[in-house]
């Protein structure tokens, strides 16, 4: 039997109870910290005067988050002819990848997602793989032309030494990943150690750059998700921020969110608790010119929409993923994938 580790969705609870109070005394610390920094007097008259109804349009825009993030995970999913998962596993995967918690960094609970549906150890890696270079490539499709323009209107705000590297090396790390992947990954392929991570390394970038971003006739509905995933999470950290009192530019809120994401929820462990919170709220001080306080009351409440509230239905997906960790793994592939294999990851 093919089973995704205890870790994930063990029916134990009270390990999950441990995660649970873990990430929340990581992000209470975080917010208290943060805080402590801002002045308490600070955060508590930006909260006294708080526009408290900018909550349902950040909600909005995080649900249109998932959304986007379901079509572009489906598109990994999709890539070079994978099976589809049914739709109810397919949903708890996502649910589990989108507040990150579950997924407890790695991505390896979408790795073991794909095993289950038949693929190698080293095919799920590979989409895993590309599911992160995925997300970042995203990003990057949105924050470097922003910062281009940034940079050439001489925008106080975000500061250069924010907007300048956005704008100088996404388009050549683009070109030479791709370049890479095309001329060195069969290369690199049948290696073990750290020769063989780097040949998956460069089949996920392939498959992103070629298969994907490359592809718009048949993926662009996956690149389209993936710009609404990161859309929706920009404004919804506009729409927080703006309920205390300080609307960013659209600059502002793409290049300091951007930078923050040193990891993204699905990545980090326990979806970033903490972690995020400090790395965030001086990225937009700093980078983008918000008030301290209004930045932590901003991020705290944009960290409750996108890591807490999203928790609640992925507990409820746990059902989902123990079926799908119960499952036996696909015998063998067919004759057709058997050939594409030579060629693919």
């Amino acid at each position: 039997m093919l089973g995704i580790p205890r870790r994930h969705v063990h029916p134990d609870g009270r390990r999950l109870v441990r995660l649970l109070g873990l990430a929340l005394i990581l992000s209470v610390a975080a917010g208290v910290g943060m805080s402590f920094v801002s002045g308490f007097g600070n955060v508590t008259r930006r909260a006294d005067h708080a526009h408290w109804w900018w909550v349902g349009p950040a909600f909005g825009a995080i649900f249109l988050a998932f959304v986007g993030y379901y079509f572009a995970y489906r598109g990994i999913r999709r890539a070079e002819d994978r099976p589809r998962l049914e739709r109810k596993t397919m949903l708890a995967v996502v649910l589990a990848g989108f507040g990150g918690f579950l997924s407890q960094g790695g991505g390896a609970l979408d790795e073991h997602a794909m095993r289950a549906e038949g693929a190698s150890d080293r095919e799920a890696k590979v989409r895993a793989m590309a599911l992160t270079a995925f997300e970042q490539a995203g990003l990057a499709l949105i924050v470097c032309p922003v910062s281009v323009v940034a940079v050439i209107q001489g925008v106080a705000f975000p500061r250069p030494g924010f907007t300048w590297p956005w704008a100088l090396i996404p388009i050549p790390g683009f070109l030479l990943g791709a370049l890479l992947a095309r001329r060195y990954r069969d290369r690199f392929r049948e290696h073990e150690g750290w020769r063989g991570r780097v040949g998956m390394a460069l089949d996920a970038i392939h498959l992103v750059v070629f298969d994907l971003l490359l592809r718009p006739g048949r993926r662009g509905l996956a690149v389209a998700g993936m710009l609404l995933y990161w859309g929706g999470d920009m404004f919804g950290l506009w729409a927080t921020t703006a309920a205390f009192g300080y609307h960013m530019s659209a600059e502002g809120v793409i290049v300091g969110l951007s930078s923050a994401m040193i990891l993204t929820r699905r990545t980090a462990p326990l979806g970033g608790a903490g972690f995020l919170t400090v790395a965030m709220i001086p990225c937009l001080w700093y980078a983008s010119g918000v008030p301290f306080a209004a930045a932590t009351l901003g991020v705290l409440l944009y960290t409750l929409l996108t890591l807490w509230v999203p928790l609640v239905p992925g507990l409820l997906s746990l059902p989902a993923l123990r079926e799908l960790g119960g499952r036996a793994p696909v015998l063998g592939p067919s004759p057709r994938r058997k050939r594409r294999a030579a060629v693919s990851p």
